[in-house]
């Protein structure tokens, strides 16, 4: 048995053309700890519904193109370097606001369950 697992996805803008521009990768990777999905929204794209979660919160990172975020009836701007954090409770959606695709990465984890991080998880051998 090996302890890592690799897939390929392809360019990233390939995946606009993928059902609503979105793969998550948790069944692929066998993943334990969270969801992740890797995102390209076609240029006037906005996810046509608002959601919440019960217990995961969601970390966006946007990675090119700009967008508006709507949380808890707020509007943001994001763009390529931003970064939000997103508690459970929050309703959120968002859109592409620019004339290029939105790229970004989503992942999910339970909140409150980090128990350990960078130097206080890892071991130099």
């Amino acid at each position: 048995m090996t302890n890592f697992k690799k897939i390929e996805l392809g360019k990233i803008n390939e995946i606009k053309n993928k059902e609503q521009g979105k793969i998550f990768i948790h069944d692929e990777l066998n993943l334990t700890s969270c969801e992740v999905s890797i995102n390209c929204s076609k240029k006037g794209f906005k996810v046509p519904f608002l959601h919440k979660h019960k217990n995961n919160e969601e970390i966006y990172i946007f990675l090119k193109g700009k967008g508006i975020m709507e949380i808890d009836n707020e509007k943001i701007e994001v763009k390529e370097g931003s970064i939000v954090k997103i508690a459970p409770p929050a309703i959120r959606t968002m859109e592409n606001a620019s004339d290029e695709d939105l790229e970004y990465i989503v992942i999910q984890a339970k909140e409150n369950s980090l128990e350990g991080y960078t130097m206080t998880d890892a071991e130099i051998v």
